[in-house]
């Protein structure tokens, strides 16, 4: 009873505050027609009827593309003419945003057709896509449609459940996963996701086929410029287009083209994205290019959409129902020329609090306004003031309370229900490869909240910049001495950063200050001993310090709180092998492979220790296996080789040493000691 009067009472004081708005400011101010009246309703399941005319999906993504860097939406300084073809042929949405500014979550959305509150994922590193989520493949699956997708970048890799109801899941970056280190950058450029997409295509050309494709260019780092990289994704659609005009498939495929989020280049003192929601990284083209055959005519519609509403679209233009939980809703009478009701739009950022313990952000916009939920709250009118440069907030106090509450009603409406969220990802195994791509954690995870709570991210934009400077010259491996200085600077900045010694011991480790990089590493972990990722460097580093005791324990306690942390299994194998405890070490690489089938240092370590063993059948099943995962390692072959001539099989191992040989023509004795990795 408490609640129901609670709820008539923001009722009451809502319309009280709604008809003082209209007095007192100015009617640019004002959100839209229908702000102040209650939350209009989803009309995303309304029944229109089947779009005519084609029977295939292409849905295409570009990462990182500002909406304002397209010639078609007014950029004048480059040119995209396929791009621009696509959207004078189709309808071009002026006013399309993102629900997040980062890859993984926004792509979450974009498969989903659900909120970040409702599918969890709120970061690149830490969180994979639970299996309980639907997305749109699996249902195009269900009703007949050969399904594929084409990736550019690892950060969308099918091991954090993007690849949920594709029967190709094109993920080949030319290095096998298990080998990348943050010297290997796991991305490929759009002419070689294009060259296998076509291929795909080519051999699909009959079938109904939904496609996924995903361009990476225009992310950092960018060396050519950001406007030569998204003019490289053009050539990409022009080739797509030319082959999709060539085999008449153009006649039946409805072409989705848009981005996950965009990039703010120096915009309000931030270089990259999802550190922000200001219109920079949340604003991204939205094009939708129908079969040539449809009744949908070339418009530009004004009304806003996001990414969320990609998946009931793209499900109400194929003739199908779209699930009752889908919170976005279906832009088709937008293409058909409908006026709907603006149900505001949604974003939200947790990249302040997962590495920084700083205020997370959130926002919601409805018309032309914007408001922003922070310690300091802000308020933008993107009609009169694009730039989000001036903060209504403080002279418009009541119009930004009504703004607050109207985004708790949206964020508690749209939360997941229990079991529905984001699973937990392969932290460890992941951060190495996403460093690569210019991500990295060096904090665990932790998710509470407090919007509007703690310090706010505006007061540490410069604090942010320069660590992750400081974090991309430490991941290059050329790092240089002042860089200590630049860390003590950081720390004046921003005291309360929890992973700063985690940073500092990584500097001093890289510049051979060994010492000091254990003493940091100690006082990180006593912060926060529950983070495995930089458990998992202190241990390496007592490795290399010749601790093997310590680093032991260590790594037991890396595998305890993460068990599918193969690279770690296999370091506490070789300590095992090394103290005389070779079952416990054959236990540790079992696991480790039973996580990574595919990991070949895994099968070497293990036909190693076998063969030490004289378990010469297992030894050579294992070596095999390594051979076939990595047929360049000329120790893989030298090791058949001599576990081949023991049981012997003189000439198959000659063959395998001619190989080795070959390989390293260096190579001589019995190669010693075991492969180590760095976690």
């Amino acid at each position: 009873m408490k609640t129901m009067r609670r709820n008539w009472l923001v009722v009451i004081l809502s319309l009280s505050l709604c008809a003082f708005v209209r007095q007192v400011l100015p009617d640019r101010y004002l959100i839209s027609a229908g702000a102040c009246s209650d939350p209009p309703t989803h009309e995303e399941h309304a029944p229109y009827p089947r779009v005519a005319g084609g029977e295939n999906i292409l849905l295409i993504s570009v990462d990182t593309l500002r909406a304002d860097r397209l010639s078609c939406y007014g950029y004048r300084a480059n040119k995209t003419p396929a791009i621009d073809r696509w959207a004078a042929e189709g309808i071009r949405f002026e006013r399309a945003y993102t629900e997040y500014p980062l890859t993984l979550p926004a792509h979450s959305t974009l498969l989903t057709g659900t909120y970040p509150l409702y599918h969890g994922v709120r970061e690149n590193v830490g969180f994979s896509l639970a299996a309980g989520q639907v997305t749109l493949a699996e249902i195009l699956k269900r009703n007949g449609f050969s399904t594929a997708a084409f990736i550019g970048s690892y950060v969308l890799a099918s091991q954090f459940g993007m690849g949920q109801g594709f029967d190709t899941y094109d993920e080949e970056f030319g290095v096998p996963l298990e080998k990348a280190n943050a010297a290997t950058a796991l991305r490929r450029p759009a002419e070689q996701v294009a060259n296998h997409f076509l291929a795909w295509l080519d051999k699909h050309r009959t079938g109904r086929f939904f496609a996924f494709v995903h361009f990476y260019d225009p992310h950092a780092p960018c060396p050519n410029g950001y406007d030569r990289e998204v003019s490289r994704v053009d050539l990409g659609i022009a080739r797509i287009d030319a082959f999709l005009r060539s085999s008449n498939l153009l006649e039946n495929t409805h072409i989705f083209y848009l981005s996950d989020h965009g990039e703010s280049l120096g915009e309000h003192g931030e270089s990259g994205h999802g550190f922000f929601l200001y219109d920079s990284t949340l604003r991204v083209p939205l094009i939708v290019r129908p079969a040539a055959s449809s009744p949908l005519t070339p418009r530009v519609v004004k009304q806003a959409a996001s990414l969320a509403d990609v998946m009931p679209t793209v499900l109400q233009t194929a003739g199908l129902q779209a699930p009752a939980h889908l919170q976005g809703r279906s832009l088709l009478p937008m293409m058909l020329g409908k006026e709907t009701v603006d149900i505001g739009q949604y974003a939200e950022t947790y990249i302040p609090q997962l590495h920084f313990g700083w205020s997370p952000l959130r926002s919601y916009r409805l018309g032309h306004s914007v408001f922003i939920d922070a310690p300091r709250a802000e308020l933008y009118d993107t009609a009169e003031d694009p730039g989000q440069s001036t903060n209504l907030a403080l002279q418009n106090r009541a119009l930004a309370s009504q703004y607050r509450a109207r985004l708790q009603e949206f964020a508690a409406r749209h939360q997941a229900r229990p079991g529905a969220s984001a699973s937990s990802g392969p932290v460890l195994e992941a951060r190495e490869k996403l460093a690569s791509l210019g991500y990295m954690q060096l904090s665990a995870p932790k998710l509470t909240g407090d919007f509007g709570k703690g310090l706010d991210p505006k007061d540490r934009i410069q604090a942010f910049e320069s660590y992750h400077d400081i974090l991309n010259e430490i991941g290059s491996r050329n790092i240089q001495p002042r860089i200590v200085e630049r860390l003590a600077a950081l720390r004046k900045m921003a005291p309360e950063v929890r992973s700063l010694d985690f940073l500092e011991a990584q500097a001093f480790e890289t510049l051979g200050r060994i010492p000091e990089a254990q003493v940091k590493y100690v006082q990180g972990l006593e912060i926060e001993p529950e983070n495995s990722i930089a458990r998992a460097d202190y241990a390496h580093l007592l490795l290399r310090m010749g601790r093997m005791d310590e680093a032991e324990r260590q790594f037991q306690r890396v595998v305890a709180d993460d068990p599918g942390d193969y690279r770690s299994r296999s370091n506490l194998a070789g300590i095992y092998a090394a103290k005389g405890k070779p079952d416990a070490a054959l236990a540790e690489l079992k696991m480790a492979l039973a996580t990574r089938p595919n990991y070949a240092v895994g099968w070497h370590n293990l036909g190693q220790l076998c063969a030490r063993l004289q378990r010469w059948e297992e030894a050579e099943i294992a070596m095999r296996k390594a051979v076939a995962l990595d047929d360049k390692s000329a120790a893989a072959h030298f090791l058949l080789a001599q576990i081949l001539s023991t049981v012997g099989k003189k000439s198959e191992a000659a063959d395998h040493l001619k190989t080795a040989l070959k390989l390293n023509p260096g190579l001589v004795g019995q190669i010693q000691g075991k492969s180590q990795e760095r976690p």
